[in-house]
């Protein structure tokens, strides 16, 4: 129970930070900026502690802790040499095994790109944290936290993506491989998604979803060529099944950009390009749920939506504004009571949330 308590603090307290960020008109230039700086600088202590001070909380803590273990000492492990240096260079720099320190830093990072991200490229940023929040992303950080810091970057690539800044997209996404090698694929899907789709584009993508119903087996064997590092895990290559969960949030952001095409979507390619983004994540979610740790794949391109929504709200009004308001906020706070409800389950396990500071025996590691 407390550790909910803690979830919805953090949340109420966050959207509260977040919604005085580039809001007092009072302040202008420079005063606004010192202002949302500070703010920011509130909404990062509010994150990273948390996720700083925990403990076995998270559905892959103590395995995250062997693997360190066989990073440092050398044994074979199959993660990206981004992630194996900074962990050797943390543990050779404080001369022991310390792996709160290695979570620690990886929290740090992964709020500090997250929130600059959303500051950066959001049309409001009150939303799009509201977002973060309530669709339970900041929590999932909790989890596997060397793809949540490459999803990190990829979310903060998409900036230079919408300016074409092809070269920086292209840095930022080499550095972010060096930590999870699934987000080489967006150096593909991103700038596909940027571009003005030909008619025959949907009819296309459509004919690959369906054959992605059908022809499983040819599938696996193009991605174990991708992935050979696979080939022995049984129990990613059983077969997943459809996250109508997530295919659920893609339709309905869809349904949205629709409902508002002519008045939003049609005349802005940035809406553009994060529709097409939701486009292909309800292509992986919907026709592709055999692919081992597929979500990740489509949370590369559904992590868009919490840049859309704001951007199509804000260029809405009067009733119309109030009314997708009030239902992004409704169908956010359902989301998240939803979400808290099965924070225990074996695949999330963010509940019961336990911090070192009263776990006895906390620094001493289990392999």
């Amino acid at each position: 129970m407390q550790g909910v308590i803690l979830y919805v603090l953090l949340l109420t307290l966050g959207v509260f930070l977040s919604a005085q960020i580039g809001r007092v008109e009072a302040c202008a230039g420079s005063r606004q900026r010192a202002l949302d700086r500070v703010l920011l600088a509130g909404l990062f202590v509010l994150l990273f502690v948390p996720s700083a001070l925990r403990i076995y909380t998270g559905n892959d803590y103590r395995t995250y802790i062997e693997r360190f273990h066989d990073v440092n000492v050398g044994n074979y492990v199959v993660t990206e040499p981004g992630f194996n240096a900074l962990v050797k260079g943390i543990y050779a720099f404080l001369g022991d095994e310390h792996f709160l320190a290695v979570f620690a830093v990886f929290a740090f990072g992964t709020v500090l790109f997250f929130l600059a991200g959303i500051y950066a490229q959001s049309e409001d940023f009150a939303i799009s944290f509201f977002l973060f929040m309530a669709l339970g992303m900041y929590f999932q950080t909790y989890n596997t936290v060397r793809y949540y810091f490459a999803l990190s970057l990829v979310f903060c690539s998409m900036q230079y993506v919408v300016r074409r800044e092809y070269e920086k997209f292209l840095i930022v996404i080499l550095l972010a491989s060096l930590f999870h090698k699934s987000v080489l694929v967006v150096l593909v899907a991103y700038p596909f998604a940027r571009m003005r789709w030909k008619k025959w584009f949907v009819p296309v993508l459509t004919g690959i979803g369906v054959s992605g119903l059908f022809l499983h087996e040819q599938y696996m064997t193009l991605f174990l060529k991708l992935y050979p590092s696979y080939l022995n895990e049984e129990e990613y290559l059983s077969g997943g099944s459809i996250s109508y969960v997530n295919v659920a949030r893609c339709l309905l952001v869809i349904a949205l950009c629709l409902v508002f095409y002519k008045e939003v979507v049609k005349e802005d390619d940035i809406a553009g390009f994060y529709l097409k983004l939701n486009t292909l994540a309800l292509l992986m979610y919907g026709c592709f749920s055999f692919v081992p740790f597929v979500s990740r794949i489509g949370y590369y391109f559904n992590i868009s939506q919490i840049l859309l929504i704001p951007l199509v709200i804000g260029k809405l009004s009067g009733r119309k504004k109030k009314i997708v308001l009030g239902l992004t906020i409704a169908a956010g706070l359902l989301y998240f009571a939803l979400f808290l409800r099965q924070a225990e389950d074996v695949y999330i396990k963010i509940l019961p949330y336990s911090t070192w500071l009263s776990e006895s025996g906390a620094l001493v590691p289990v392999y």
